[in-house]
């Protein structure tokens, strides 16, 4: 089981990987910042946020790479979480005044919770738990919830505008799978949170939540992985699809 689960969140990691470093590349050749911020994001909370982690945890390694690896993943975990604020509200909430305020603000809560969680659990014989480690937590669930809200409710518009065909197929294929990714994401967490509040396990010591989460997370890899790598024959599917709903519309390529 322990093996199975390692499938789930090698997948993440690694379409984490390939993803992020597509669409930052892809964002610096276009300069446009949506591709940026979740290229960003993505590279943050997965192979650098989680993966510095899990990489802390492995046996054998000194005490102080491990701190090290440990003050590493927080801060790719803070820079990840808060470039996907910044795509929720650039992309989502740009002309709403109420959106700008709460972005940032969340984003200094999470600064203020990863310092907090750091000076009260420390980096050396961490621990987990206290008022700062939820709050970071809560924080980075707000933002994947945020973003699969979001990503939805978008695509739905989208869905209306493909069927008199005023929107690309691809494009609107691409919102419903960030939305399936990050609340693919936003669910493994909260299994993941909600078994620690309640008996205080971590999923890395208990083959069964472990696989549960890992499920989540291979969701979230194959759903990033159509939407920003789609196969030929993926993309040609979709396209075929809008046709019949009646978005005949040239379709853009990433």
């Amino acid at each position: 089981m322990e093996q199975l689960s390692w499938i789930g969140f090698g997948a993440f990691f690694g379409a984490s990987l390939v993803v992020g470093i597509r669409l930052v590349l892809l964002a610096r050749r276009t300069g446009h910042l949506p591709e940026l911020m979740i290229g960003i994001g993505v590279l943050g909370i997965g192979p650098l946020g989680f993966g510095l982690r899990t990489l802390a945890s492995v046996p054998g390694r000194s005490t102080i790479v491990g701190a090290t690896l440990i003050g590493c993943s927080f801060l790719a975990l803070f820079v990840g979480a808060s470039s996907q604020y910044l795509f929720a509200w650039y992309v989502f909430r740009l002309r709403d005044r109420w959106a700008k305020p709460l972005c940032f603000g969340a984003i200094l809560l999470l600064a203020a919770g990863y310092a907090g969680d750091l000076l009260e659990n420390g980096l050396f014989n961490r621990s987990h738990g206290g008022a700062w480690f939820w709050l970071g937590l809560l924080l980075r669930l707000a933002v994947l919830g945020w973003n699969a809200g979001e990503s939805f409710a978008y695509w739905t518009r989208m869905r209306r505008r493909l069927r008199l065909g005023l929107a690309d197929p691809v494009v609107t294929n691409r919102f419903f799978l960030w939305g399936v990714g990050s609340g693919a994401a936003f669910l493994g967490t909260s299994i993941g949170a909600v078994a620690f509040a309640v008996s205080g396990w971590v999923s890395s010591g208990h083959p069964e939540l472990a696989l549960l989460v890992s499920l989540h997370g291979g969701v979230a890899a194959v759903a990033m992985w159509l939407a920003f790598v789609p196969p030929g024959r993926y993309r040609r599917w979709i396209q075929a699809r809008g046709r019949r709903l009646g978005g005949d519309v040239p379709s853009e390529r990433a």
